[in-house]
């Protein structure tokens, strides 16, 4: 059980969004009885992120008309029961009502005289006399006030909009575009002086991907999270990525495990500490995978679950490598303690497979997880890209109290260039692993670097492949 983090005094009241991760961005959700602001390009998620909202009210008792000027009713409903918001099922219990405001006529159409926001005011206060109407959403502002107009009467006229909002005690949810990423918020330029809340959802191309983003821009009378921060299209709608570890009621008394080699055991002082990061790092060939494989049977054969992650191999080969060595896992996986999942980075995108591991935590509940090897991430994404999976990694893994073991490929261990510098203050231990040619043979050989809380072994030992995996000697010293 994870509790949320301390928030900071507010003096609004809010309601919470239902959307993973947003709701500890804004410390408890959206303003109740105020105007938020959704802005952004083409493809950003405004209209699902507004959606989202709408059918988590509704599911929470509170009735919610989405207005859209852009696609028809019957779109968003396909749209939200595809994702698991059951919004048929919402509509059926007239607890999510959805209407479209602009339906264009057949034929030409023409605009006579000034525009005015009075007809869509009327059919608001309507809707709240009728369904008892708590929340709205407007998708989008952009297509409603499509019309040439001065700026001064689109202020005004939007000015009316929102006032009767308030009025009527609705939490609103205002979707405009934006023209641009970084520029101008809205194409209309009026709505973000007007809303006491806004989000800015980007999709931008970074490196050869594009990466989604969300920055709450404003939180009138309220702390919020600064910055932007990585947000992803899952199978059940948008996720966002605080990035910041979660506090837990409590953390275990110093508890050490084995890390399935009796001489790194010994290394280690006893074994590593229950709910430490390992990061074990070394060129090709050292001997990483092997022993990530010896950590992971380990878990299993003590009887615990382990997710092993592997982003270098499909699943057939690693097993087979492993059985090789005298380390088949199949036995474990059957008996559900082990649970192996291959694929490629370049495959997904790294805010995806933190969907994917958040989800395996949820279900599976591991207490031992392997990443092999996060160096296979880090050569598919941008420097920044990389640094906030990492840091979105750990938080996961800090927020659900587990061990786990990383693997990162180097091309020489005492080459600071090959080196994130973030990313040695993230794991609890690194462990080093090496080999060198000793006249006419190689020598492979393993050093704790850092271990956290504990005491440990400062001296290289030598680490030699054997039948059932890896052994750990005494380095022979002149």
């Amino acid at each position: 059980m994870t509790t949320p983090p301390a928030t900071p005094p507010s003096t609004i009241e809010k309601i919470e969004t239902g959307v993973p991760g947003l709701d500890i961005l804004t410390y408890g959700g959206v303003p109740r009885g105020r105007a938020t602001l959704i802005t952004g390009k083409s493809g950003t998620c405004k209209s699902i992120l507004g959606l989202q909202i709408a059918a988590h009210q509704a599911q929470l008792g509170r009735p919610a008309l989405l207005l859209t000027a852009e696609e028809e009713p019957d779109d968003f409903r396909i749209t939200g029961n595809a994702l698991g918001l059951n919004v048929s099922d919402l509509c059926e219990r007239r607890l999510l009502h959805i209407a479209n405001v602009a339906t264009p006529m057949e034929g030409p159409t023409m605009v006579l005289g000034e525009f005015d926001v009075t007809g869509l005011i009327h059919r608001i206060e309507q809707a709240v006399r009728q369904y008892q109407i708590q929340v709205l959403v407007l998708d989008s502002t952009t297509a409603l006030f499509s019309h040439p107009t001065s700026q001064a009467e689109l202020r005004a006229q939007f000015f009316q909009l929102i006032y009767a909002l308030r009025r009527l005690s609705l939490t609103a949810i205002i979707i405009s575009e934006a023209p641009s990423d970084y520029g101008p918020l809205t194409t209309l330029g009026v709505e973000d002086f007007v809303c006491d809340m806004v989000l800015v959802l980007r999709n931008v191309i970074d490196g050869e991907r594009r990466r989604r983003s969300l920055e709450v821009h404003k939180y009138r009378r309220s702390p919020h999270y600064k910055g932007q921060f990585p947000c992803t299209m899952t199978s059940r709608g948008l996720t966002v990525f605080p990035l910041d570890a979660q506090g837990r009621e409590r953390v275990r008394p110093t508890e050490r495990y084995s890390s399935g080699i009796p001489g790194l055991d010994a290394m280690n002082n006893g074994g590593w500490i229950r709910d430490a990061i390992v990061l074990v790092r070394g060129p090709s060939g050292s001997g990483k995978t092997t022993l990530a494989g010896m950590y992971a049977r380990a878990g299993a054969l003590r009887g615990e679950r382990v997710i092993y992650y592997g982003f270098e191999e499909t699943k057939l080969m690693l097993l087979r490598n492993f059985g090789s060595l005298g380390m088949a896992m199949e036995e474990f996986e059957q008996a559900g303690n082990l649970r192996v999942v291959c694929r490629y980075p370049e495959a997904t995108s790294p805010e995806d497979m933190l969907v994917d591991i958040r989800n395996g935590l949820d279900q599976f509940r591991p207490s031992l997880v392997v990443l092999d090897s996060i160096s296979s991430v880090e050569h598919s994404t941008s420097p920044l890209g990389f640094r906030q999976f990492m840091i979105g990694l750990a938080s996961l893994l800090r927020e659900h109290g587990r061990s786990a073991l990383l693997i990162e490929t180097v091309s020489a261990i005492d080459d600071p260039k090959v080196e994130a510098p973030f990313l040695s203050t993230i794991p609890d231990v690194i462990l080093l692993l090496d080999h060198r040619w000793q006249g006419k043979h190689r020598l492979r050989t393993i050093r704790v670097h850092k271990m956290r809380g504990s005491a440990h072994d400062m001296e290289e030992h030598v680490l030699t492949i054997v039948p059932g995996g890896l052994r750990v000697d005494p380095l022979a010293r002149d």
